[in-house]
């Protein structure tokens, strides 16, 4: 085992706390921590300060108005009431129930989606390239579209402009979930009508996001208390707010930029590596997200090779009863399964530095040689 220190390429899963974020949660704990923001005395005034101060840390992150933001308990629950509640709202407006989406979004959006469609709501599937790139076709008879600003595997992008567009053209709504855009792209363009972020992909803690949505009358989907304006029960995790509106604040959008570079530097690194192609190579993507396939190998046994020299990458895969199922995002680029298991994800952030990077390139080759003797 390497006795080097870590080597962390796996952002997109959750990227290290920030001290910035710490350093909130550990004054929010100092001035009163366990107060009520729901309170009026002394102690819930000051909790109900730190959940206002933040919220408008974050609603400045998505450039939007800070009435059309709620916390939530992460990306996975803020899609879910973004994609429910503008559901909702088309229902009660007697509007076309139909979902439109791709076989490439993250889970958390899919099972907001297939929870449409358990209801009776009918999905039109959205084309996906062999690049992973999206095709909107035509939206017509479409009430609600559906999409991931940034792929959570391959980094590709969508091109929101024309998402947001082509969807207003059909009268549909627009949910964009952009966990992995947050940080990275200016989301105060994007015209969505609900968007998703979540907390530990900035930096911030694991179990809090937050949802923006302009239309909100379709909230609660659950009943049972007045927080959130009504339109989220449940006391606010007040340290987790505090922590994320200060990772919120922490962002500069163009800082990505060093960070895209560095994503390329691995990427020509990892291409000089025989059998060695990049995923979604061909369409737009946000840079210092890299998926690449080794051929002959299985990722997952170059993800345990990595791990044990003290480098911390993904498969992307799903473990079921036992068994490596392949990457959905690639099966749906049309990739076949076996193709699909040798693909390992490379994710970067703002604290990756070069000499990480070029460490891990020194040490992928014979990493590869051993996982396609092995798989032989």
């Amino acid at each position: 085992m390497s006795t080097n220190p870590r080597i962390y390429l796996d952002f997109n899963a959750t990227a290290p706390l920030l001290a910035a974020a710490r350093e909130a949660i550990e004054v929010a704990i100092a001035h009163g921590g366990g107060g009520n923001p729901s309170s009026i005395h002394a102690d819930g005034r000051l909790a109900r300060d730190q959940v206002e101060r933040a919220r408008n840390q974050v609603a400045g992150l998505l450039g939007r108005p800070r009435e059309q933001l709620l916390f939530t308990s992460g990306g996975t629950e803020s899609n879910t009431l973004g994609v429910l509640g503008l559901a909702a709202v088309i229902e009660q407006r007697g509007g076309r129930r139909v979902v439109a989406s791709a076989a490439i979004d993250h889970p958390s959006l899919r099972g907001a989606v297939a929870a449409l469609v358990s209801r009776g709501w009918d999905h039109r599937a959205l084309s996906v390239t062999v690049d992973g790139a999206l095709e909107l076709g035509d939206l017509t008879g479409v009430g609600l579209v559906c999409a991931s600003a940034v792929n959570h595997e391959l980094g590709t992008r969508v091109d929101l402009a024309v998402l947001v567009a082509s969807a207003r053209g059909a009268g549909a709504l627009v949910h964009i979930d952009a966990v992995q855009a947050a940080g990275k792209l200016a989301l105060g363009a994007i015209d969505a009508d609900a968007l998703a972020i979540s907390a530990h992909k900035l930096g911030g803690p694991q179990g809090v996001g937050a949802l923006a949505i302009a239309i909100d009358q379709g909230l609660p989907i659950i009943d049972g208390g007045h927080q959130e304006r009504g339109r989220r029960s449940g006391t606010e995790n007040v340290l987790g707010i505090a922590g994320f509106g200060a990772a919120a604040s922490m962002v500069d959008v163009e800082s990505w930029r060093a960070v895209a570079a560095l994503g390329e530097r691995l990427e020509t690194g990892l291409l000089a590596i025989e059998g060695v192609r990049i995923h979604g190579a061909g369409a737009p993507r946000i840079g210092g997200t890299i998926n690449a396939g080794f051929a002959g190998t299985l990722g997952e046994s170059i993800v345990v090779a990595l791990d044990l020299a003290g480098i911390s990458a993904s498969t992307g895969a799903a473990c079921t009863s036992g068994s490596i199922q392949p990457s959905p995002v690639l099966v749906a680029t049309g990739m076949p399964s076996d193709r699909a298991k040798e693909a390992v994800r490379f994710s970067l952030g703002r604290s990756t530095t070069a000499d990480e990077i070029e460490h891990v390139l020194s040490v992928l080759p014979a990493i590869v040689r051993r996982a396609r003797t092995s798989r032989k």
